[in-house]
């Protein structure tokens, strides 16, 4: 007998478990990590999940919404709502830019650097030319595509003379606009940016509540418990993500 399901995996690569349902899109950058996935669905686009209204219990989804647009983004997460039943819960982990944020006006480069690990051609690059491959990817030397890049100056004049939201709002701004075309030829690239208080602000708009952040794999829910094990970039990138669960 098919065990039934009433779990999503949103962006869920390599991932499987029983009872979970796999919603992700076929690609030839993942193709050597993906499992079988039981909804084909593109996040870069405002098209609806092709699943009823309040029909699960559990969403879920790890480093998956800093790859997609803002405007998808929100889509998602109205999507989410519509899915979930009364009660149920969405957890959503990413990177914590406003953590990366806090060590780049510190001038703290080794924890950025050690984003990509011991990778010499990122560590020569300056801290603010780090910084932005983590959240506006197009836009940093770091990435080899068409785009214009900013200078490590230009960086560092953005976010001496703007807000932390506005700055960091203004390069996804520009990298969202080469979005649609680019992410399909670089969807491993990060393009928008989240920390707990915009992620909260954002899931409170769309009407979830009991938004709390969350530690790994620690959570109130039994099915959640040791779950972020399950996504190798939770665990290779620990100390750059947060977690975080709301309710329907």
């Amino acid at each position: 007998m098919r065990m039934f399901r009433n779990k999503i995996n949103i962006g869920s690569c390599g991932f499987r478990k029983d009872g979970w349902l796999n919603l992700d899109k076929p690609s030839s950058h993942y193709s050597a990590w993906q499992s079988p996935i039981d909804i084909e669905h593109d996040l870069m686009t405002l098209n609806p999940i092709c699943i009823r209204d309040e029909c699960l219990d559990i969403a879920y989804t790890s480093h998956t919404i800093e790859h997609l647009s803002d405007e998808y983004v929100y889509h998602l997460f109205k999507e989410v709502h519509r899915i979930l039943k009364k009660g149920g819960v969405f957890r959503i982990t990413c990177p914590d830019i406003g953590k990366c944020y806090e060590a780049y006006k510190s001038g703290n480069k080794n924890y950025i650097s050690k984003w990509k690990g011991e990778y010499r051609p990122f560590h020569e690059l300056g801290i603010g030319e780090q910084f932005l491959f983590l959240f506006a990817g197009y836009l940093s030397p770091y990435h080899k595509g068409e785009v214009e890049k900013y200078t490590e100056e230009k960086i560092r004049e953005i976010f001496d003379t703007k807000s932390k939201f506005d700055a960091l709002t203004h390069f996804t701004t520009e990298c969202q606009k080469h979005a649609d075309n680019l992410q399909k030829i670089y969807p491993g690239d990060h393009i928008s940016w989240w920390d707990h208080n915009r992620l909260k602000d954002t899931l409170s708009k769309i009407g979830f509540r009991n938004i709390v952040s969350q530690e790994f794999c620690c959570s109130d829910i039994p099915e959640l418990q040791g779950f972020d094990r399950r996504n190798e970039d939770n665990v290779a990138k620990l100390n750059y993500t947060l977690f975080l669960e709301c309710t329907k």
